[in-house]
C-alpha cells in the first residue's frame, strides 16, 4: 500500500526562539509506523534535529528545535510537528513521532512541569494525542514518569501542570505525538515544557498538615457513630 507522509517539524521562527543547548545535551527523535518499532533517525544532534529521507511507507521530512536552559523558567523541550497526507493511500494508519531532549540539570529534585499542547489544521477524522514524559534516568524515549497527555478531536490547545521528581540529574524530557490519520488532510501540533523548582514543605508544616488531617477524621468518626 502506497503512502506519502510529509512531516515538519520546528518552524525558523520557533528555532530562532530557542537559546543554545547545553553543552552536553542530546536532541532525538524517533519515528513509528502504526505497531512497528521505533527507529531512531536523529541521535544526540546538537541544538536542532533534522531528517529527510523516507521512512517505512511514508515520505516524510522531520525538523525539530530544543532549547535548554532559558530562564525563568528554563524550556526543556520545545517542538512542533505538522503532518500531511494528500497523495497516499485513504488511510494513512498511525504515525508516533517521539522527541526527547537529555542531560537536563536545571531545576533538579522536585520539579514543577508546565506541559503545553496545541494543534491547528485538523482534518475532520484526524485525532493527535500529545504526551509528555520524565526520565530520571536520562533514557532516550523513556516513557518512565507520564507528566501530561492531551487528545484533540479538533483544532484547540491547553496548558497542564504537574509536580514530579527529577531526582538529582541529569534527566530527560520526552514528547510524544501519535497521529491517526484515517484519510487524505493534515494536522499541526507543538508541545513545549518548562520547569520550575517546586519549595518542599517544610517538617513543621507537614505536622500541622498531619495533625489536621487526623482531627478531621476524627470528626468524621464521631458523626458516624452519632
Amino acid at each position: 500500500m502506497s503512502r506519502k507522509l510529509s512531516i515538519l517539524a520546528g518552524a525558523a521562527t520557533m528555532a530562532l526562539s530557542l537559546a543554545a543547548p547545553a553543552a552536553n545535551a542530546g536532541i532525538f527523535i524517533g519515528l513509528q509506523q502504526d505497531a512497528g518499532p521505533i527507529v531512531t533517525v536523529v541521535s544526540n544532534g546538537p541544538g536542532l534535529g533534522l531528517f529527510a529521507a523516507p521512512f517505512g511507507e511514508f515520505e516524510l521530512t522531520v525538523s525539530v528545535g530544543i532549547g535548554e536552559p532559558i530562564s525563568p523558567p528554563p524550556i526543556l523541550l520545545q517542538s512542533v510537528v505538522s503532518v500531511t497526507n494528500n497523495a497516499g493511500a485513504a488511510n494513512a494508519g498511525a504515525l508516533t513521532v517521539y522527541v526527547t531532549s537529555t542531560d537536563n540539570t536545571d531545576p533538579v529534585g522536585v520539579t514543577g512541569f508546565l506541559s503545553g499542547f496545541s494543534t491547528t489544521n485538523l482534518t475532520p477524522g484526524w485525532t493527535e494525542t500529545m504526551q509528555t514524559y520524565l526520565d530520571p534516568g536520562n533514557g532516550v524515549f523513556a516513557l518512565t514518569t507520564l507528566l501530561d497527555s492531551q487528545t484533540f478531536p479538533n483544532t484547540g490547545g491547553v496548558n497542564k501542570f504537574s509536580v514530579a521528581d527529577a531526582g538529582a540529574g541529569p534527566f530527560s524530557k520526552t514528547a510524544v505525538y501519535t497521529i491517526t490519520a484515517p484519510s487524505l488532510g493534515g494536522s499541526s501540533g507543538a508541545v513545549s515544557v518548562t520547569a520550575e523548582a517546586v519549595p518542599v514543605p517544610e517538617p513543621g508544616s507537614l505536622a500541622l498538615l498531619g495533625a489536621a488531617l487526623a482531627s478531621f477524621g476524627v470528626a468524621i468518626g464521631r458523626r458516624r457513630k452519632a
